[in-house]
């Protein structure tokens, strides 16, 4: 798939994804959930502990801890929210979509490769963050980050609703159930590359047990990376 193509299919997407949706004012200071006895509460109700950074040397994946109002109930009403992102070398926060804010990103360990989609011009911007850099993903549009280091990369990102939305593009496209021939056509590729898509997707299988013979192994070559490589592969080659 040519970069532009790229380009166009992450627009579409992103414009068909936005809902145009925001936190609504609240008529009291804070709210207080339901099932709270209000004339009990404390300063616990407004400390969350549960945004945990993975502190490890060399994390070999991408992680994000979120506090948002599902996992910190007092922010409900107050239109903001809070992750912690780590990425380990080489790893991606695939392109994805806020519906319901706007994000800004700050990296407390760099460098980090950022960028999002105008679909008013059909134009990426990306840039190479390094420690201390901020970056504003408007909200609804197409935005990914991505470690093509070799080191740890971290970064908070703070959200305007308590309740942003995270609509992933890959696990959208290949994971919702939309029909095999639908996917080639739109992406113009053969069943072979949405198969392998999708596979790469798929959740890893439960390991056997131990008493249990190994399972064959095939030696044949995935026909396409995987989906992730792909999608911002391409976006990243735009800067070279």
């Amino acid at each position: 798939m040519a970069p532009a193509s790229l380009i166009t299919l992450l627009v579409i997407l992103s414009v068909a994804f936005v809902a145009h949706a925001s936190d609504p004012d609240i008529l009291t200071d804070f709210v207080v959930p339901p099932g709270t006895n209000a004339s009990v509460l404390d300063g616990a109700f407004f400390t969350y502990t549960g945004l945990i950074a993975d502190n490890s040397a060399n994390p070999a994946k991408f992680t994000v801890s979120k506090a948002t109002a599902a996992e910190f109930p007092a922010l409900l009403g107050q239109s903001v929210s809070y992750a912690a992102l780590v990425f380990g070398p080489g790893t991606v926060n695939p392109p994805h979509v806020h519906p319901r804010a706007s994000e800004l990103l700050y990296v407390v360990q760099g460098p980090l490769l950022v960028g999002l989609v105008d679909e008013t011009k059909n134009e990426l911007y990306a840039q190479t963050l390094q420690t201390g850099d901020m970056f504003v993903f408007p909200k609804g549009m197409v935005h990914f980050q991505f470690n093509g280091g070799e080191h740890v990369a971290r970064a908070f990102s703070a959200f305007g609703s308590a309740s942003p939305g995270t609509v992933s593009l890959p696990v959208t496209l290949f994971e919702s159930g939309i029909p095999d021939a639908v996917l080639e056509k739109s992406l113009h590729v053969d069943e072979a590359t949405v198969h392998a898509l999708e596979h790469d997707l798929a959740p890893p299988a439960p390991a056997p047990a131990p008493d249990s013979p190994p399972a064959p192994k095939n030696g044949a070559a995935s026909p396409v990376p995987a989906c992730l490589s792909l999608l911002v592969g391409f976006a990243a080659s735009l800067l070279l």
